[in-house]
């Protein structure tokens, strides 16, 4: 009778590992028909935010999207009217990109509240400084969120969660909230979860953090600082979930003494090591005029590539930065300076989130 039992047991245990195969293996095809039909140059498209010119889309700027299959479009002031006119201008970036036989962009704005706003006209002029509590910040979250959402925005570039000290540039704007690691945390996962809870996607900033810095590491010089700041408000705001989180443009030396944060494998592992990797890694502007005075655009959108960061964010503050920093991506992995599997895994990542927030 022992014998016959542990025969069954055995041939019950061949039956769900063969059953198990059999759905990872279904799994496995799910993850590589997100990329059946996609050429390298759209797998290597999908790893771009890009900013474009003016308040229409001209033949340019619909060309420039055609070419480069961006997984997404980031919204400055300089897009924007007023209600309907971004409702439209946004149905026709999602048309063009569909149309091309793409996936659906995200669409990003920097809306944190007070001075850093670009759609002015909701209620949102309480800054990050002023937030008193964690309640305000859900409430201010979620209404921040349902108001973008009805205009086709889906992903905010917020919040910020570096821990400012008096006379940073970041508090000049009051970006920062205000407290302890542990306050900010609380707050910042308040964000976020309002943020999900109104139906937009969320992007914790700027991780590690630009807290100490006092001048404008984008237009003035390389910000380098010997020690990692204090990141625990990171990993209490991760709690809530978020869709991604952007790294700092800043040398850290205790991490990598000789290249920013996010255009470092250091950085990146660093980041990977304290945060986990349930999310999207997207970098801060590429395009900023001190990057590309130390590093010049293609090489430091290949540096953040070989990094290991998922999405490339270029401002688009010239008309040509975008199409330099694609083509030099497609150039290095045409070179074999980077794998094309590298370009896919990071595609795969980006369009399985917008299949599973259902961004359309």
């Amino acid at each position: 009778m022992k014998k016959v039992n542990i025969f069954l047991l055995g041939l019950l245990l061949l039956v769900v590992f063969l059953a198990s195969g059999c759905q990872n293996n279904g799994a496995s095809s799910d993850r590589e028909d997100l990329l059946a039909g996609l050429g390298l140059e759209q797998k290597i498209g999908q790893m771009f935010l890009i900013g474009i010119q003016g308040t229409e889309i001209t033949n340019d700027a619909a060309d420039q999207i055609r070419a480069i299959h961006p997984g997404g479009i980031i919204l400055f002031g300089r897009n924007i009217q007023d209600a309907g006119h971004l409702k439209a201008f946004i149905d026709s970036l999602q048309k063009i990109a569909t149309d091309d036989g793409g996936y659906p962009l995200f669409i990003a704005v920097d809306q944190e509240g007070g001075e850093i706003v670009r759609i002015k006209w909701i209620n949102d002029d309480i800054g990050q400084a002023d937030i008193k509590d964690s309640d305000q910040a859900y409430r201010m979250g979620y209404n921040r969120a349902k108001s973008l959402k009805n205009l086709g925005i889906n992903q905010i570039l917020g919040p910020v969660l570096d821990i400012g000290q008096s006379g940073d540039f970041l508090t000049r704007y009051k970006r920062c909230l205000q407290g302890n690691a542990e306050e900010v945390g609380a707050m910042g996962k308040s964000i976020i979860a309002g943020q999900n809870d109104g139906g937009m996607l969320s992007t914790a900033k700027h991780f590690p953090g630009y807290g100490g810095i006092s001048f404008d590491p984008e237009n003035e010089r390389l910000a380098v600082m010997s020690q990692v700041p204090e990141i625990s408000q990171f990993e209490t705001a991760l709690e809530a979930g978020p869709q991604f989180v952007m790294g700092a443009n800043v040398i850290y030396e205790d991490i990598d003494p000789l290249v920013p944060f996010a255009l470092s494998a250091s950085g990146i592992d660093f980041l990977y090591e304290e945060l986990g990797n349930d999310f999207i890694v997207i970098t801060d502007d590429l395009a900023s005029k001190v990057l590309k005075a130390e590093y010049s655009l293609a090489g430091t959108v290949v540096m953040a590539a070989k990094a290991g960061v998922d999405m490339l964010l270029i401002s688009g503050n010239e008309p040509n930065d975008a199409m330099e920093a694609y083509e030099a991506i497609l150039n290095a992995v045409r070179d074999g300076e980077i794998p094309e599997e590298t370009i896919g895994a990071h595609a795969r990542k980006i369009i399985e989130a917008k299949n599973k927030f259902s961004i359309h």
